[in-house]
């Protein structure tokens, strides 16, 4: 139930990590995944329409980050860690981090783990899932959007056509020249104000935080909130019952509006200041 709903929770309290079998790690891994894929794909396939796994978007992107992911994550980790233990770890603690479920087998994420890694992983955390599941980050068709639309718009100047094809989510439609369309405005806004809250909590965390030699570092502070504001819960040793009040109430706005994706939290703050017009 925990995999399904992306929550991470488990029943022991060293988390799923206890059980040190790669067994249960490998029947953790679909359960994750199939909570990070849209239920209105899991409604069309129990209606027999496989054929959605690929022609859906979002699963399509889902499945090619986890490979490519998967990939770079075990290759950086074979600077610090045996082969088998490089492909094991970073599989799945970068499965966990883009489905945004937080099971953590690997306790070295803020020791061991080469700062590559931990970018890639941090990066998995704020795309996360798809929009519809019940994964966290700025979501799939958002980081879509922003990808074809960024690409659309710099190739658009080595075309002098007035009208070429543009498409979000396998839909074509035809916009002029220099047109951005909804949705990637949308997903523009939603990553910006994402990027705004992050540095906002990471100042916050690093004010409160003991920092430098004998503290924490930069790279660990940006994973640690990274992963609040994703609803992820992956750790690289911060968060813990020892930390600064400043930072709990920081990490629990930060966890809390990245719920609600911050547009809802805009809309009741102006509800709360000016009052229903």
């Amino acid at each position: 139930m925990t995999g399904v709903a992306t929550g991470g929770f488990v029943v022991t309290a060293d988390g799923i990590a206890a059980y040190n079998s790669m067994l249960i790690e490998a029947v953790a891994i679909p359960f994750m995944l199939l909570g990070a894929i849209s239920f209105a794909v899991h409604y069309y396939l129990l209606q027999g329409d496989v054929d959605l796994l690929w022609d859906d978007a979002q699963t399509r992107w889902l499945f090619a980050l986890t490979g490519v992911g998967t990939v770079i994550v075990g290759g950086i980790l074979l600077a610090t860690y045996p082969s088998l233990d490089a492909a094991r770890y970073g599989a799945f603690q970068l499965i966990s981090a883009l489905t945004c479920t937080g099971f953590q087998t690997d306790t070295g994420l803020g020791d061991r783990w080469p700062v590559a890694g931990q970018i890639v992983v941090m990066s998995a955390m704020v795309i996360g899932g798809a929009a519809g599941s019940t994964a966290g980050g700025i979501k799939l068709i958002r980081a879509i959007s922003l990808t074809k639309g960024t690409l659309y718009s710099v190739t658009d100047y080595f075309y002098e056509e007035d009208t070429r094809d543009f498409a979000i989510a396998d839909e074509e439609a035809d916009v002029t020249a220099g047109q951005t369309s909804t949705e990637f405005d949308q997903a523009a806004v939603i990553g910006f104000l994402w990027i705004v809250l992050l540095v906002v909590v990471v100042l916050v965390s690093l004010i409160g935080l003991p920092t430098g030699q004998k503290g924490y570092a930069l790279g660990d502070v940006l994973f640690e909130v990274a992963s609040a504001q994703g609803n992820v819960g992956l750790s690289a040793g911060i968060t813990d019952s020892g930390m600064p009040s400043s930072v709990k109430l920081a990490f629990v706005a930060s966890m809390w509006i990245g719920r609600l994706e911050i547009i809802p939290i805009l809309v009741m703050m102006r509800v709360l200041i000016l009052g229903f017009e």
